[in-house]
C-alpha cells in the first residue's frame, strides 16, 4: 500500500514554483501573442494565479482543437497559455509522487528514461529470452475511464483541493460519456502513464512475468516458453479489461530472433532497424522540408533545426544505406540525374524555344559538331545555343545547380564516407547522418 501525499497546494501556488512553471510553458513559444501578453504583467498574473489556486477559485479555460495526421488522425487539444502554466506548476510538484509509483521498466514521462532507454532495455531482454509478446491498447487516451482514474489518483494524493482540480480537468473533456483524456495536455501524459502502472505492478508482483517493458500503452512481455507467454498475455488482457475498462489489440507473439516491432523500430539483440512506417515518414518529412526551403517558406536555420530532429531519430538505427538513398534523392538538384548532367542539359536545350532571324531561316543551318562533356559547374560554349535566350536560361540553371551542390557538398561527402558526423549548416548543427 502506497502512502498518500498531502499538503501540496501551498508548494504548487508558491511564486517560485509559478515562475519556473511559466518558463517551462513559454519555452519555444516566446514569440506568440498570448505569451507576450502574459509576460507584460508577469508578476501580477502569477500572484493572482497563486491566490486563485490556494483559494480554490481557479477555473480552467476551454480548448482549441485541431487535427493532425502523423501517422494517423488525432485530435489535439491546445489549452490556453495560462492553463499550461498551471499544468506545469502542478506536475512540477506532483512528478515525484507519480514517478515513485512506477516500476523500473516503465519509460514514458519520466526523467532519465524515455524512448531510447526503453529500446535499450528491450534489446537486453531480446538477448535473454526466446519469445516476446507485443501488446497495445485500442484508442488508449480516448478510452481512459474518469472514475477509475480518479480512484487511482485518490490512492496517491490526499490533498482535497488538488483532487478537485484533477476532477475538473477530467470532467472538462470526454470522448464518450465518462471517458477520454485531452491529447496535448501535460497532465494527460502523467495521468495516462499512471493509468497502466497498476497493471505493471500486477504483472510483476502477482503474476511474476520474467520480462516486461512499457512505454505508455505499448507493452512488451518476454519469456523462454511460448505456452507460458500466452498465459501471461491472457492474464494481462483479463486484468485491463476488467479493472481498467480498456480493450487490447490482438497481440503479436513471435521469436525474439525475428525482431520486435517497438516504438518505430524493429529491435534485434545487437541492432535496431527502422520499420517501414518510420522509413516512409522520414522520406515524406525530408521531402516536405526540401520543398519548404526551396520555396522560401523556411530559413536555413529553421531547416537545420527541423532536420536535426529527423536525423536524431534515424541515427539510432542501422540505416546507412537508407540514409544514402534518401539524400541521393531528396537533396539532388531537381531536373538532373546523377552522373548524366550533359544529357540533361542537352535535353533541356532542345526543349527551349528556338528564335531565328530571317537570314538564318533562309539558309539551312549547319549541323554543330558534338563536343566533349563539360563539367556541370562550368558554362557551356555559346555556339551550342541557337539564341541568346537559350544561353541565359542555361546559365541560370547552371548557377542554381552550383548553389545547390555547394550547399549540400558536405552532406554528400558524409554519406559517401559513411561517417557519423554532425555537419554545420550556417552555424547550426544539422544532426548525425
Amino acid at each position: 500500500m502506497v502512502k498518500r501525499v498531502g499538503n501540496l497546494m501551498p508548494r504548487i501556488a508558491s511564486l517560485e514554483n509559478l515562475h519556473e512553471a511559466f518558463l517551462r510553458a513559454a519555452r519555444g513559444k516566446c514569440g506568440k501573442r498570448e505569451v507576450k501578453d502574459f509576460r507584460c504583467h508577469l508578476e501580477e498574473n502569477l500572484q493572482r494565479m497563486g491566490r486563485e489556486l490556494l483559494e480554490g477559485n481557479y477555473r480552467f479555460g476551454s480548448y482549441h482543437f485541431f487535427t493532425i495526421h502523423d501517422p494517423k488522425e488525432r485530435t489535439i487539444c491546445a489549452a490556453t497559455f495560462k492553463d499550461r502554466v498551471a499544468f506545469h506548476a502542478m506536475m512540477r510538484i506532483c512528478h515525484p509522487v507519480f514517478d515513485n509509483y512506477q516500476i523500473s521498466d516503465s519509460y514514458a514521462s519520466r526523467i532519465g528514461k524515455g524512448t531510447y532507454k526503453a529500446l535499450e532495455r528491450a534489446q537486453q531482454l531480446c538477448r535473454r529470452y526466446a519469445w516476446f509478446a507485443k501488446m497495445d491498447m485500442c484508442k488508449y487516451f480516448d478510452s481512459i475511464d474518469h472514475e477509475v482514474m480518479l480512484r487511482q489518483l485518490g490512492r496517491l494524493f490526499k490533498d482535497p483541493q488538488l483532487l478537485i482540480y484533477f476532477r475538473d480537468l477530467l470532467d472538462g473533456y470526454e470522448v464518450t460519456r465518462g471517458k477520454g483524456l485531452p491529447i496535448g495536455n501535460l497532465t494527460s501524459q502523467y495521468f495516462a502513464n499512471h493509468y497502466l502502472s497498476v497493471a505493471d505492478h500486477y504483472m510483476k508482483q502477482e503474476v511474476g512475468v520474467p520480462g516486461l517493458v512499457r512505454y505508455m500503452d505499448d507493452i512488451l512481455l518476454f519469456s523462454n516458453d511460448r505456452k507460458e507467454l500466452r498465459g501471461y498475455v491472457s492474464r494481462l488482457k483479463e486484468y485491463v479489461e476488467k479493472e481498467l475498462r480498456l480493450t487490447i489489440h490482438d497481440p503479436v507473439i513471435n521469436r525474439t530472433c525475428h525482431g520486435i516491432p517497438f516504438l518505430g523500430y524493429v529491435v534485434y539483440g545487437k541492432e535496431l532497424r527502422l520499420n517501414q512506417r518510420s522509413r516512409k515518414r522520414f522520406r515524406q518529412r525530408m521531402g516536405d522540408l526540401e520543398k519548404d526551403l526551396a520555396m522560401g517558406m523556411i530559413s536555413d536555420k529553421e531547416y537545420a533545426m527541423r532536420a536535426s530532429c529527423l536525423f536524431a531519430f534515424i541515427d539510432k538505427a542501422e540505416a546507412a544505406d537508407f540514409r544514402y538513398r534518401v539524400f541521393n534523392q531528396a537533396m539532388r538538384p531537381q531536373g538532373l540525374q546523377p552522373r548524366e548532367p550533359w544529357r540533361q542539359l542537352e535535353q533541356q536545350r532542345e526543349e527551349l524555344p528556338c528564335v531565328e532571324s530571317e537570314q538564318q531561316q533562309s539558309v539551312e543551318p549547319q549541323q554543330q559538331p558534338r563536343l566533349a562533356p563539360c563539367p556541370i559547374a562550368q558554362p557551356c560554349p555559346e555556339r551550342l545555343f541557337h539564341s541568346r535566350e537559350e544561353q541565359d536560361a542555361s546559365a541560370a540553371h547552371i548557377d542554381t545547380v552550383g548553389m545547390a551542390n555547394k550547399k549540400n557538398e558536405m552532406v554528400y561527402a558524409l554519406v559517401a564516407s559513411g561517417e557519423r558526423a554532425a555537419p554545420l549548416c550556417n552555424g547550426i548543427k544539422v544532426g548525425c547522418l
